[in-house]
């Protein structure tokens, strides 16, 4: 067996933020250990359980966390319980299968100061679904699962088994449309909400409205439209990377008996937001006008092997005109709706570096559209530094009129504060193409994209 070896096994998982998680839980607590991912298909399972008998222990994803059972040596009561496995442990060769995912649930609300006590509304009757309705009862509260019509016969067996393996559990269950009554806790468990689909909610805001407590289990993004129509009526939200990473966290103290504390939980779940965003999410680059967006962020894809997109360039592209044209014949209220439209677009894509429009980012709707699937960088170039840049550039369609240097000057003034704020990062990009790229690759720790 391989000391202080572990990994999680799924199939697909490339996009899994088990290795950051987990590597940072034994950083923090001061313990060596090594976290592979292994890709394992379900036909492929049985044959490869020769290799994880080599592992101190593993985390299982889907598909393989009911299809592990029989390949174990052993359940704990909560696994064999809800019938599902996401954590082994192998002791001295035994590997024992737990569940870690409704401590994660728990842990989560306890860290959201929220709990279980009162009537959990559970939105899905799927696997997690099962997890959080199980977990409320479990607690002690009442438990209606909320479906929409075709999940209707999932609901009534999973509130059937509630009643049954929890002596004195109340359970219901309903259509998401006729949820009715006092909410203490709204608890999404379906992917609605979910990368690339993140213009949609589970329930319609009047919903939202009467709980006192909403948790999502998604994570990406790290807010959704469900966490943010509840911190908009002021309904306390939870957010599902808290449930991710307290689950993990959990798995180590089966492992090795770990302990975390909750402030350093809270802020791995930042961390792994924002690692999130990184890897698997876009880079854009905000900076007045000359700063180098489009010649940076060109570099800057090569050296990462991600995709460049020019968001004006992008534009130009769909109207078939120049930006400048697009000023002249339908104005500038015209293009920023259009600024708008290619925003919310390219949020939706993942893998990019994205050079914004000088403009983009003094609308607040672009800013949280690009922020909600990436981090912002901006180019912090000096008024001298863009005067010379754009010396007899002459198609900046705000700086084409009489007045030219106080145009400049007002804009970059009342543009900085507004890039400040909206920016994860600030590099100094008074420099060459090449060092400043080098200084973001540096500065944001982009996580590298091989080239297929």
């Amino acid at each position: 067996m391989a000391e202080n070896h572990f990994a999680v096994i799924g199939h697909p998982i490339a996009h899994t933020m088990s290795p950051f998680i987990h590597e940072r839980l034994f950083a923090l607590s001061g313990k060596t250990g090594g976290y592979g991912v292994l890709d394992i298909a379900p036909e492929k399972l049985p044959g490869r359980m020769e290799l994880l008998r080599t592992l101190s222990g593993f985390n299982i994803t889907i598909p393989h966390k009911q299809s592990i059972i029989p390949l174990l040596d052993g359940l704990n009561e909560k696994s064999e319980f809800f019938h599902s496995v996401n954590t082994v442990k192998n002791t001295d060769g035994r590997l024992t299968g737990f569940t870690t995912d409704g401590t994660g649930f728990c842990k989560a609300l306890e860290a959201g100061g929220t709990s279980l006590s009162g009537r959990t509304v559970v939105l899905g009757a799927g696997g997690a679904g099962r997890v959080l309705a199980f977990e409320a009862a479990l607690a002690g509260g009442s438990v209606t699962v909320a479906v929409r019509p075709h999940g209707l016969a999932a609901a009534e067996k999973l509130c059937a088994d509630i009643r049954a393996k929890a002596a004195g559990a109340r359970a219901d269950f309903c259509l998401l449309e006729n949820i009715g009554g006092k909410i203490d806790l709204l608890a999404n468990a379906t992917p609605v909400g979910m990368f690339p689909r993140t213009g949609e909610c589970p329930v319609p805001e009047e919903t939202v409205r009467k709980a006192c407590c909403v948790f999502d289990a998604v994570y990406n993004p790290d807010e959704t439209l469900l966490i943010r129509t509840a911190r908009k009526n002021g309904v306390r939200a939870v957010g599902g990377m808290s449930m991710l990473v307290w689950q993990a966290a959990a798995a180590h103290e089966i492992w090795y008996g770990a302990k975390f504390a909750a402030g350093d939980i809270q802020a791995l779940c930042g961390d792994a937001v924002a690692e999130m965003k990184k890897k698997f999410g876009n880079i854009v680059l905000c900076g007045y006008m000359g700063s180098g967006k489009t010649c940076v962020g060109n570099r800057l894809a090569r050296i990462t092997g991600r995709t460049f997109v020019d968001m004006d360039r992008y534009i130009e592209r769909k109207e078939g005109m120049t930006v400048a044209e697009i000023f002249s014949s339908r104005g500038e209220a015209a293009f920023r709706a259009m600024e708008r439209a290619a925003a919310k677009e390219l949020s939706l894509k993942s893998g990019l570096i994205i050079a914004t429009g000088g403009g983009a980012l003094m609308d607040p709707e672009n800013t949280a559209a690009l922020k909600g699937n990436g981090v912002i960088v901006l180019l912090n170039a000096s008024l001298e530094t863009i005067r010379q840049r754009l010396s007899g550039d002459s198609t900046r369609p705000l700086l084409s009129g009489p007045g030219r240097e106080e145009t400049m000057r007002r804009l970059y003034s009342e543009r900085t504060d507004r890039y400040r704020a909206a920016a994860d990062f600030s590099v100094d990009a008074d420099g060459g193409v090449e060092t400043v790229a080098e200084k973001i690759r540096e500065t944001v720790k982009i996580p590298l994209i091989p080239n297929e």
